[in-house]
């Protein structure tokens, strides 16, 4: 916003302006929810590897990004891993906006990548089945106009019963039913279920304006967390896949840690990466993980 030298800025056009930025970063994340997906392109024996997933994986706003239709960078934690195992094959669909639908789209599904020669396989989805997008826009909404209350809890607990559980409950079986078809696609591959960073501080202190949550919601926001990990890492088990829990380790480089130490950006990114979603930090200490997990 301009400012002439000799005037006060009154506090209504900084209010409005702040709410802009707030409106735009909620729509960067939002519009990256409706993304459509990309079609697909024993021991010792040469690694073939496949990564399938949503903007978790595909790192949209990380450098250099690649596919712009699927916001997906070179450098995402996939892109690392390739890098590290040197595989005889790798195929990159992730896809910012993928939900676990998307994956068998007859069209534009990602499954088509997948083989019987494939030997690895990373999978990072859900994100987008949970409803991730719309529940940080409307929390952040929330807790814009009601910055020391819990009204997002609220808003998702009315009537007694938690929509965002439901939604978790809801998404199992559909990420159940991608790992089966994962096994009958590449039957010779490791499988492994990529999880989501921490976002929410431990301590539930917040900082903002880096997001803009009510703080009684964080608390809230946080067990949300908590629960969509617990049902990946159960899903994974009953599936024949491996889970990389990638939540605790990541409890210490939340949205809230400075620059160079948080593995994921608030609201209005200081890193290359969009809101809410892991930045270049984030990607690199996933790859890690899933190298441990593969064996490497």
């Amino acid at each position: 916003m301009s400012r002439e030298p000799s005037r006060t800025v009154p506090r209504a056009p900084r209010a409005r302006s702040r709410t802009a930025a707030v409106l735009a970063a909620l729509a960067a994340v939002a519009t990256l929810s409706g993304a459509v997906p990309a079609p697909g392109s024993g021991h010792g024996a040469p690694v073939r590897y496949v990564a399938l997933g949503d903007s978790g994986a595909a790192a949209p706003g990380v450098p250099e990004q690649i596919d712009a239709r699927c916001a997906r960078s070179d450098h995402n934690y996939p892109s690392l891993v390739a890098g590290r195992l040197r595989p005889a094959a790798f195929t990159d669909v992730t896809c910012s906006g993928a939900t676990t639908t998307d994956l068998g789209d007859a069209r534009h599904g990602q499954f088509q990548a997948l083989s019987k020669r494939t030997t690895l396989v990373t999978l990072t989805i859900g994100g987008n089945d949970v409803g991730f997008a719309g529940i940080v826009t409307k929390c952040t909404a929330l807790g814009l106009f009601h910055p020391g209350g819990a009204y997002c809890q609220a808003a998702y607990t009315r009537g007694g019963t938690d929509e965002l559980e439901t939604r978790i409950a809801g998404a199992e079986p559909r990420i159940a039913g991608a790992l089966h078809a994962i096994h009958r696609l590449a039957p010779h591959a490791r499988v492994l279920l990529v999880g989501y960073l921490r976002l929410v501080p431990l301590d539930h202190r917040g900082c903002r304006p880096r997001e803009l949550f009510g703080d009684g919601d964080l608390a809230y926001l946080d067990a949300f967390e908590r629960n969509l990990n617990e049902m990946f890492r159960r899903t994974a088990r009953a599936n024949g896949a491996v889970f990389v829990d990638d939540h605790p380790a990541s409890a210490h480089h939340d949205i809230c840690r400075p620059s160079g130490v948080r593995w994921s950006e608030g609201l209005i990114p200081t890193s290359s990466a969009i809101p809410f979603h892991p930045n270049a930090l984030g990607e690199r200490a996933m790859a890690e993980r899933v190298l441990a997990a593969a064996g490497r």
